[in-house]
């Protein structure tokens, strides 16, 4: 009986010793991802008009707590069918994940994220009359500027591998703003009307992005 007894204590130390291992080696730092995503975008200065575009990122872990992300984004926002805004993003993303669980295999990883990024906006009118011009028009303007954004994410992990991203954010951006709106001429006719402000202005969106990101290398096993 107590050879019994001595074997269940040896087997269960065992398997307490072996998953504490595993926790410890499982970790994540050094790993190099790339990704494809689609973001929509919300901008309240635009009439709450829903735009929808493309991109990508690349990601490199610092360690199982903190994340880094370096993205690229091209949105397309069609105004009241008489406009369209084009949006550029380029930026830098730190992501923290606030709890400590390491293996992350068909689990959902949840972090907080923020960063900056530079930006490209245009926003031009569709081809029209001009009634006071007597001849058809099509406007456009453009500017750059830089952002800020902050928000919230999480990762639903397929794999040790392959994971899909969703996140939530706000992005406040800082420069002369171009703002757009619909009027109607005594023709009763609506046209888009593109007006750019000539000091400094906040103008902020809200971004919903989804993505899908896969570890092409970790990096520590070239150490």
């Amino acid at each position: 009986m107590k050879l019994k007894l001595i074997y269940v204590f040896l087997c269960i130390s065992s398997m307490i010793y072996g998953q504490g291992s595993t926790e410890s080696t499982n970790t994540h730092n050094g790993e190099f991802s790339f990704g494809a995503r689609t973001t929509g975008s919300l901008f309240s200065s635009s009439g709450n008009y829903f735009g929808l575009g493309a991109g990508g990122q690349l990601r490199y872990r610092l360690d199982n707590q903190f994340n880094t992300e370096w993205f690229g984004d091209w949105m397309t926002t069609d105004i009241g069918g008489l406009g369209q805004r084009f949006d550029a993003h380029i930026g830098e993303t730190m992501m923290l994940y606030p709890f400590k669980k390491v293996n992350r295999k068909f689990t959902f990883t949840p972090y907080v994220m923020g960063g900056f990024c530079g930006d490209y906006t245009k926003t031009a009118t569709n081809l029209h009359y001009d009634y006071v011009k007597n001849t058809y028009v099509k406007e456009s303007k453009d500017r750059w500027s830089f952002a800020t954004q902050l928000g919230l994410g999480t990762h639903y992990n397929l794999t040790e591998r392959l994971d899909f991203s969703f996140t939530c954010q706000y992005m406040i951006h800082f420069g002369s703003d171009i703002d757009s709106e619909i009027l109607t001429n005594s023709r009763n006719e609506k046209y888009l009307q593109i007006d750019e402000s000539n000091g400094s202005a906040l103008e902020g969106h809200l971004l919903l992005t989804l993505s899908a990101n896969f570890v092409i290398v970790d990096l520590r096993k070239y150490k």
